[in-house]
C-alpha cells in the first residue's frame, strides 16, 4: 500500500505540480528546501550549467568560428554541388553548404563511404520534418550523382521513407537511442564522411559525435549542420574535449553554424 501511494504521490507532483526533481533529478541541488525553490534552483543549474562549462574551458582555450566564405575551395565542384542540390530539392545551399562540402570532398577519398543521417521526413507529426512540400533524400541523390560507385547510406526515424535507389542504401536510426546507430547494414563499416542533418538537437548531435568517433576513417569527416546560436556553447566545450588525432572545427555559415570533426591522417 505505501509503495502504491508513494507513486501516486510522484506522478501527482510531476504531472500536476511540475516538480522538476523528478524529470531532472541530475541537476537537484544537494539542500533542503521547499518544492518552489527546489525548482527555481533546478532552472538556474540547467540553464547556468553549459555557460559555466564554457568559462573554464575558455581559461584554457578559446575556439576560433570560421566564416564559410572565407574557405578557398574548388569553385568547379562547388557550383555542381550546387546545381545538384536545387535540382534536388535540398536547402544546403541556403545555407552555404555547398562550399563547406566543396572543401571537404576534394580532401577525402575519391570514391567516399557517405553515411548521411535525416533523410528529411515529410511526416508532419515527425519533430524535424521538412513539411509536406520536402523532397526526403534530396542530398543523398546528389552525393550519388558525383559518386555514382561509392557505397552510400541514409538513414532516418521515419520507415516510410527508407527507400533504397542507385547506390544508395537506407536504414532506421533514432538519434536519441545510440543503440540504432548499431545498425547490420552499416556493420564493421567505417565513413569518410558522415553528415548530421537530423534532429538538430544537442544531445542528439552528441550521439552522433559518439558514434563518429569510433566510426571514422583516418582523413574522414564529421559534419553537424544547422547548429543555432543558442547552441554554440556546447560545441565550444566539446572542443576543449577532443584530444589529437581529433580535430574540431568551427564554421559560421550563412544563417547558422556547422561543425566538423576530422579524424587526421
Amino acid at each position: 500500500m505505501l509503495k502504491l501511494l508513494n507513486k501516486a504521490k510522484h506522478y501527482i507532483n510531476r504531472k500536476y505540480f511540475k516538480n522538476l526533481k523528478y524529470e531532472f533529478e541530475e541537476f537537484i541541488p544537494n539542500s533542503k528546501g521547499n518544492s518552489k525553490d527546489i525548482n527555481e534552483l533546478i532552472k538556474v543549474n540547467v540553464k547556468n550549467l553549459t555557460t559555466n562549462l564554457l568559462d573554464i574551458k575558455n581559461f584554457f582555450k578559446k575556439a576560433k568560428v570560421q566564416r564559410i566564405t572565407s574557405l578557398k575551395v574548388n569553385k568547379e565542384l562547388q557550383e555542381r554541388l550546387g546545381i545538384l542540390f536545387n535540382n534536388y530539392g535540398s536547402d544546403k545551399t541556403v545555407h552555404g553548404y555547398d562550399v563547406l562540402y566543396a572543401k571537404i570532398l576534394k580532401e577525402i577519398s575519391p570514391n567516399p563511404t557517405i553515411l548521411e543521417i535525416g533523410i528529411g521526413s515529410n511526416n508532419i507529426t515527425i519533430p524535424s520534418n521538412m513539411g509536406k512540400k520536402g523532397f526526403p533524400g534530396a542530398s543523398l541523390k546528389a552525393f550519388a550523382d558525383i559518386y555514382p560507385n561509392a557505397e552510400i547510406f541514409g538513414a532516418d526515424i521515419d520507415e516510410q521513407i527508407l527507400n533504397n535507389f542507385k547506390n544508395v542504401k537506407m536504414f532506421y536510426l533514432d538519434q536519441n537511442d545510440l543503440k540504432t546507430y548499431n545498425n547490420d547494414m552499416i556493420n564493421e563499416k567505417y565513413f569518410d564522411l558522415i553528415i548530421d542533418d537530423g534532429l538538430h538537437m544537442q544531445s542528439a548531435n552528441l550521439n552522433t559525435l559518439i558514434f563518429a568517433l569510433e566510426r571514422l576513417k583516418p582523413g574522414g569527416v564529421l559534419v553537424i549542420e544547422d547548429i543555432t546560436i543558442s547552441a554554440l556553447n556546447t560545441w565550444h566545450i566539446t572542443d576543449g574535449l577532443l584530444k589529437d588525432p581529433y580535430k574540431l572545427s568551427l564554421y559560421k555559415c550563412f544563417d547558422n553554424y556547422a561543425v566538423t570533426v576530422e579524424l587526421k591522417k
